[in-house]
């Protein structure tokens, strides 16, 4: 009997686990439908509000991208609007401390270590890398207004909105169904997957692109786990994202 009873525990255990990575996937799937959504619909409400000129491919491309990254926010606010016990407690914010200062300056330090000894390994062993689709964008159209832009949406939404999807919702729901380090490697995970939609290049530049994103996705979600305060992991982001579109710009403009 004892036997049984632990076969059927585990059979019972596998099956919840197998289900929480489904939903996750149909989480990331909504969120990524929800995404293009918002974004089309985003700029076509603006266009009748306030046209942007056509030739204006700074403004629509920033517009499109600020309604993107909205999308993620608003799905997972409806989503836990729908399914209130999914979340018990909520997106987890709470009002930083300086305790949290420190991990947020600490993180952004270590991020962009890390992505330069990443770049320099790649370097070094000449191993090619993808581009990134905003990066090709604001490289082709490079003014002041479209890294000013992409600054300014890295801060403000990019950062809050990621964050959001993958580290309130995601890594916190498969919190309650693995360990803490099984929440980070998949949250992780998923999240540099995420972004191969939004890269452009060879396979194994895709490679290596995705695992420098799961690493650094390793830090957010460790800062997350250790801070318990999703401002943390959005003030990292985003101030991570900004500071690299601050120096594509110099190195483009100047």
């Amino acid at each position: 009997m004892a036997t049984d009873s632990t076969f059927e525990e585990d059979i019972i255990y596998l099956w919840r686990t197998l289900r929480s990575i489904v939903l996750v996937l149909v989480f990331i799937f909504g969120a990524i439908v929800t995404s293009l959504i918002i974004g089309y619909v985003g700029i076509v409400v603006l266009d009748q509000a306030y046209p942007i000129p056509q030739q204006s491919e700074t403004a629509r491309f920033l517009a499109s991208a600020a309604f993107n990254e909205l999308g993620y926010a608003i799905f997972v606010a409806g989503l836990l609007y729908w399914k209130t016990d999914l979340l018990p407690e909520g997106l987890r914010f709470r009002h930083p401390t300086h305790r949290d200062a420190r991990w947020i300056l600490g993180g952004i330090l270590v991020m962009i270590v890390t992505e330069y000894v990443l770049t320099s390994l790649f370097a070094f062993f000449n191993a090619p890398t993808a581009q990134n689709a905003a990066v090709i964008e604001a490289t082709k159209h490079a003014s002041l207004s479209m890294f000013g832009g992409l600054i300014v949406v890295s801060l403000l939404i990019t950062g809050p909105c990621e964050e959001i999807l993958f580290r309130g919702l995601i890594q916190e729901y498969l919190r309650r169904h693995f360990s803490a380090i099984g929440a980070i490697l998949l949250a992780s995970l998923f999240f540099a997957s995420v972004h191969l939609f939004a890269l452009q290049g060879s396979l194994s530049g895709l490679r290596n692109v995705l695992l420098s994103l799961f690493v650094l996705s390793l830090i957010l979600s460790f800062a997350y786990e250790r801070t318990d305060s999703l401002f943390v992991p959005i003030l990292i982001h985003g101030s991570y994202n900004a500071i690299l579109f601050a120096s594509l710009g110099l190195t483009s403009l100047y």
